[in-house]
């Protein structure tokens, strides 16, 4: 690779295929990809990442969140699918454009391009050519490296019917050197053909060739040096051992320097974009601040799984694990010292310079200011001057704002039960005991006589009384989550009680006590 560079500029590359919304997990293989070009630029590499948009593989399902009638266009290459929200320029580019606008706001470099443009344009026609030559060659590598066997009459090329526009129906019967005969006679699954048979130029555009093919054939047109993948092409007899042999045997140019990687997966399961199953690349990036996106990405190693589960402690473990590595970064750049591990920082910040003084700033907890963010009484400044033990900068008050921004979204939308409370403006109807009512007129007490106590000094008294009084912890705090939140569970309790006003709260916990 080293000397690659030496002699010309590196091309990277990835791609997506747009069958529907794009899932997490493609946002695994970009990412991955665009932080190798930042280490290269890093390095003084010349080099550019290319990101394809897939639009001319056969649309094979339909998402639920697409109407029903686009069934009709099953097995029609995406670019020749209309968009489904009747305003984009094809089904391929409406999923497109929701994905590479995320991308350019993370401020990754990277440089689109739409694979039919390639198609069109006839770069593909001279490995189209040399795929229909080569046929049994081809047929040979499939089964020396997966063990699966093609009929003799199979071809490895498909072309777009004249008479229905599908092309995941037709099968190749000959090749003259210039032209197939094809017929348009796949009756398996979803690939309905049309019975139509004719005789056409497989170039410019006309036909694809099938994707461990076609990949090989990627990195001969851009002449790509380094492309990675999941880690399930590169299993025994896998796409990617047989697009290497072909890229080498066939095409005759040494494949690409092979990157792996893990997967992003929700809650344990692998997601589908034609499928709509798991959570879209879209609603991932609305749920974290850019910084803490570039973050989740480049904090583990490439072959270990991130799972994200965003309506558990996901988000807020997320926001701690970034503040923490900040915090170490600015400490050790104030002792003249640099860690390893704060490379992650300096990735994840990359698209700033080199100079990030401006970031050394005060960060609350996620979970902080996703509690206070439900109490609007409360100033959220004052309270963070008050966490910080100084005034606030500007940079303390917009990472402030940013935080509330994403706790309250966050919340709304997929927050856990425990997260979420909502004050009772009524004295609530409670099912509490003897002990729990005479607990709460003891924490009544306490309060009336220390009106300043604060999180810590009440959640001191809440576990002395605790013992004292032997009372289950359980039912300790029920009782306070009862009267104040009418429910059993809730945040932290003494910073409950220190957020909200005192007088509320003796005439609330006296209420109960004496109910």
């Amino acid at each position: 690779m080293g000397e690659i560079a030496k002699e010309r500029k590196l091309i990277l590359r990835d791609e997506k295929t747009l069958s529907g919304r794009p899932h997490v997990g493609s946002l695994r293989s970009f990412t991955m990809h665009a932080v190798l070009s930042d280490v290269l630029t890093s390095r003084g590499v010349d080099h550019e990442y290319f990101y394809e948009i897939n639009d001319t593989d056969a649309l094979e399902k339909i998402p639920a969140y697409v109407p029903e009638e686009w069934k009709e266009h099953l097995g029609k290459p995406l670019r020749n699918v209309p968009a489904p929200d009747g305003k984009s320029e094809n089904y391929a580019m409406q999923f497109a454009d929701e994905y590479t606008n995320i991308l350019k706001d993370a401020k990754y470099p990277v440089t689109f391009y739409v694979s039919s443009e390639k198609y069109l344009a006839g770069d593909y026609d001279k490995y189209i050519r040399l795929a229909l030559d080569h046929k049994d060659d081809i047929r040979a590598i499939y089964k020396d490296v997966s063990g699966g066997e093609k009929p003799e009459s199979w071809y490895p090329c498909q072309v777009i019917c004249d008479e229905c526009g599908k092309i995941a129906s037709t099968s190749i019967l000959s090749w003259d050197g210039e032209e197939v005969e094809y017929a348009c006679d796949v009756q398996k699954d979803w690939r309905k053909g049309c019975g139509h048979k004719g005789k056409k130029s497989p170039f410019g555009g006309e036909a694809t060739l099938p994707w461990k093919v076609e990949w090989a054939a990627k990195f001969c047109i851009l002449e790509v040096d380094l492309e990675g993948a999941g880690k399930d092409h590169y299993a025994a007899g896998g796409s990617r051992h047989i697009a290497n042999r072909i890229c080498e045997e066939i095409f005759d140019r040494k494949h690409p320097f092979d990157v792996r990687h893990e997967f992003i997966l929700v809650e344990g399961g692998k997601m589908s974009s034609s499928t709509g199953l798991g959570l879209s690349a879209m609603d991932l990036y609305e749920l974290l601040p850019r910084d803490i996106f570039r973050f989740m990405m480049v904090q583990k190693d490439v072959m270990r799984t991130i799972n994200f589960s965003p309506d558990g402690d996901t988000i807020p473990v997320l926001f701690d694990q970034y503040d923490g590595v900040c915090k170490n970064y600015f400490a050790e750049e104030k002792e003249g010292v640099k860690e390893h591990k704060n490379r992650f920082f300096e990735l994840t910040h990359f698209y700033e310079g080199k100079d990030l003084s401006h970031l050394d700033r005060f960060l609350p907890r996620f979970s902080q200011i996703a509690f206070y963010a439900q109490m609007p009484h409360v100033d959220l400044y004052e309270k963070m001057t008050e966490l910080k033990g100084s005034a606030l900068t500007e940079a303390d008050k917009k990472e402030i704002d940013t935080r509330v921004k994403y706790a309250k979204h966050w919340l709304e939308t997929c927050g856990p039960e425990k997260y979420i409370f909502k004050i009772q403006d009524e004295v609530p109807d409670v099912d509490l005991d003897a002990g729990q009512r005479e607990f709460l007129g003891s924490l009544a007490k306490f309060l009336g006589e220390n009106s300043e106590a604060n999180g810590e000094a009440i959640q001191g008294f809440i576990h002395e009384k605790k013992n004292e009084m032997g009372l289950e912890p359980k039912k300790i705090f029920q009782a306070i989550y009862m009267a104040i939140l009418a429910k059993d569970s809730g945040p932290k309790a003494g910073w409950l009680l220190e957020a909200l006003d005192n007088k509320f709260l003796l005439e609330r916990f006296n209420a109960i006590a004496n109910g």
